[in-house]
């Protein structure tokens, strides 16, 4: 892909695994003697203060810094400091709370002697756990016992004694190892794999400087605030800005660190790793192999080191190891890449036609909301209206949104003029953004294909076709990304010092339907849902800890096309008659009923005979599976995996069945017009949310709304006008900025 992308969201865990690349000849393993004692830097009393100032006094939420917010910045900072709580006892985390006088002292007064003193104290239990690691596998490792790994802890509470957090040490080695293993590594092969990852471990932890302890405590004050809210570190900062030119070349992932392990957060549009149809979010990259051959285990590293490695020059090659979770077990594959370099709108909107039933229906994929897409969608329909297509589908599917300005024309192709989304600033200032152009490119029955991965510009346009009565939703939930973000760098141009100070990131506004809902955390419902394909628990929103809360504010006038509603029961029938027998549907569903069974396990046995069979029962479902798909299309089947061709694509079941639900909308739409004026007006402006839990919820988010404009309007703060300019900052392009995981870096490459 053609970027590096930083987001404006900081690390976790790896923050601890420092800056050098380490170099091809053998690694000079460090002592405990060696690791440095951090302290603060000059420069970081003048970034930590103006960081403070915008943070409280500009931010969209209103922040007071008393003991309950200290105990939640104490939280987010250990939460970076041992992400899979395997470092701390209860009482030893209940000490560092007793001392939230000094967190308190470190917002105030910028005073960081205790954050710094607890961030060494973390470096040096990490390195006592990295050399218990490389001396047990050192000896043989018995994976015969029964016991059992909680592989992913971050709910869970901190153990109470110091031989629970040695038995989750071992518990973790022998997972590596029985991973090892499973991936048809020997004994020593596997044994000495792991300590050249734990002593590389080690070596990143040595060099380790004062700037990652500043830049995690402060992504700790800013994500206690709301998960898009980032201070980002001078080095951070600039290749942020480089990141806008969309120029540099890799392989096109966003990625954050979690614990020790690097994870694919984003796959950009049209890049190295979207096209290879290998990767997905959530995967991680436990390795990196050149075009020499040379190869990296990179678990424990940093993430601008892990880039470094991956990113290069247009048209090498580079290989991923990629270990992929599977609800508590994991598979271990290679996936080789071409560099290269690619803009964003080196993926237009790409038109076609699906037939059904003897009728041809349009589709319009788009990936992304780039410069000029409205131009490529109105040159795509006026290709498909030539061919005579019966119905449309705008296929949003994992478009994680981009330019404001964008969704706004784009939504406008398909209504008269009138608003499409209202924004609304920290002083309670809404201004609607409005669609201008009277013309209208297509008229005839339109469909909306959305998943979870569907976000910001594309659940606006989404939401705002819906609230017209223009389009009918089908698909998964969206993502719920309904906040207005802005970057600014800290330095100023009066300053004396020319010291880099880095930049901030921060929320400025909200985003609102024409319809007064917001799309934040609930993002946009189908109409007719599709089974899901990934686990909406952990992408989106609502996983986010201290997102701003879903409410609404009044609606803006607008008039409304079609009663979509009035279509929806006869749809869901005929949609549900079809896809009964559907074998696609059926085996998304059991793949995902697999996962969620398998996750609510919580814990993974490490005794290799049990994780055997349990490989050999994954390597079976899915083997079964793919014949069954293979079946269904009146393909031979295979006996192994490895014979299905590596550029081989089964049919796009959802997209298919959101053409059959479009051609059926068609159909309804020949026999009867429901025009929205037959809707009661109280209905067609009301949110969706109707319970009495629901309806507590919005009042409740409503006279906090009302509580904070008074705060607000209290304090002396420049007026942020909301305009394209900072709706278009919000989307960042193509979203990655502020998208997925909590007070996560995130890099793009």
């Amino acid at each position: 892909m053609a970027v590096l992308r930083f987001t404006a969201k900081y690390a976790l865990g790896a923050v601890l695994l420092c800056t050098a690349v380490l170099a091809e000849a053998k690694l000079t393993v460090p002592t405990l003697e060696d690791l440095p004692v951090l302290s603060q830097e000059q420069q970081h009393q003048l970034a930590c203060s103006r960081t403070a100032n915008y943070f409280i006094r500009a931010h969209y939420k209103t922040v007071e810094i008393n003991d309950q917010f200290a105990d939640t910045v104490i939280d987010r900072y250990l939460s970076f400091l041992d992400y899979n709580k395997s470092l701390y006892t209860q009482d030893e985390v209940d000490e560092i709370h007793a001392n939230r006088a000094r967190i308190l002292r470190a917002l105030n007064f910028c005073d960081l002697s205790y954050p710094y003193e607890l961030y060494n104290d973390a470096l040096r239990r990490r390195f006592a756990k990295y050399s218990f690691f490389v001396d047990f596998v050192k000896n043989s490792i018995d994976v015969s016992t029964h016991e059992t790994l909680e592989y992913d802890r971050k709910d869970s509470k901190y153990f109470d004694t110091p031989s629970e957090l040695r038995a989750l040490w071992v518990a973790e080695i022998k997972n590596e190892y029985v991973n090892q293993i499973l991936n048809d590594k020997t004994d020593k092969e596997a044994r000495e794999r792991l300590t050249r990852r734990y002593e590389a471990a080690l070596s990143k932890i040595a060099q380790t400087n004062s700037e990652d302890v500043f830049s995690t405590f402060e992504n700790a004050f800013a994500s206690s605030i709301d998960p898009h809210t980032s201070y980002l570190s001078p080095v951070d900062s600039e290749s942020f800005n480089e990141d806008l030119n969309l120029s540099l070349e890799g392989i096109g992932a966003v990625l954050s660190s979690e614990d020790e392990f690097t994870v694919i957060n984003e796959l950009m549009p049209g890049s190295p790793a979207e096209l290879s149809k290998k990767l997905k979010p959530k995967d991680k990259i436990v390795g990196v192999r050149q075009e020499d051959g040379s190869y990296d285990d990179i678990i424990g590293w940093r993430l601008t080191d892990v880039v470094k490695k991956i990113k290069g020059p247009k048209g090498t090659k580079v290989t991923l190891e990629i270990e992929r979770d599977g609800g508590g077990s994991s598979a271990t594959f290679a996936v080789e890449l071409v560099r290269d370099k690619i803009r964003l709108q080196d993926r237009e909107a790409k038109g076609e036609i699906k037939e059904y039933q003897g009728s041809k229906v349009g589709v319009i994929s788009i990936k992304s909301f780039y410069t000029d897409l409205h131009k490529d969608i109105k040159r795509e329909i006026d290709k498909l209206l030539k061919d005579g297509i019966k119905a449309l589908v705008i296929d949003l599917r994992s478009n994680g949104g981009g330019l404001l300005p964008e969704a706004i024309m784009s939504t406008g192709l398909f209504i008269d003029e009138g608003p499409v989304v209202q924004v609304r600033d920290a002083i309670g200032n809404v201004m609607a953004q409005a669609d201008e152009d009277p013309s209208v490119a297509y008229q005839g029955p339109l469909v909306v294909l959305i998943n979870r991965l569907s976000a910001s510009s594309s659940e606006i346009m989404a939401a705002a076709l819906r609230d017209y009565g223009r389009a009918l939703i089908v698909g998964d939930n969206s993502f719920g990304k309904g906040t207005v973000q802005q970057n600014r760098p800290l330095a100023r141009v009066y300053d004396f010092s020319n010291t880099e100070l880095g930049a901030i990131h921060y929320t400025i506004a909200k985003f609102y339907r024409i319809n007064g809902g917001s799309t934040q955390l609930k993002g946009v419902s189908p109409d007719i849902a599709f089974p899901p394909q990934v686990d909406d628990d952990e992408i989106g929103e609502a996983s986010e800890p201290y997102a701003l809360p879903w409410d609404k504010i009044k609606p803006t006038a607008y008039k409304g096309y079609l009663n979509i509603d009035a279509y929806v029961p006869e749809l869901t029938a005929k949609h549900e008659e079809r896809v009964k027998n559907n074998v696609a549907f059926r085996l998304i569903k059991e793949e995902m009923q697999r996962y969620l069974e398998r996750k609510a396990g919580k814990v993974l046995t490490v005794n290799l005979a049990e994780r055997r069979t349990m490989k050999e029962s994954d390597d079976l479902f899915r083997l079964n599976s793919v014949n069954a798909r293979l079946k269904d299309m009146g393909e031979p089947e295979i006996e192994n995996i490895d014979e299905l061709p590596e550029d081989f694509e089964f049919p796009d079941a959802l997209l298919n069945e959101a053409v059959a639900v479009a051609s059926d909308f068609s159909d309804a739409l020949a026999k009867k017009i429901y025009k929205s004026e037959d809707t009661p007006i109280f209905t067609r402006f009301s949110v969706t949310a109707t319970s009495p839990n629901q309806k507590a919820e919005t009042a409740s988010a409503t006279q906090s709304d009302k509580q904070l404009d008074l705060e607000k309007k209290k304090k002396i703060i420049p007026f942020f006008k909301i305009s394209f300019f900072c709706a278009s900052a919000s989307e960042e392009i193509s979203h990655a900025f502020s998208k997925f995981l909590p007070g996560s870096k995130k890099i793009g490459l």
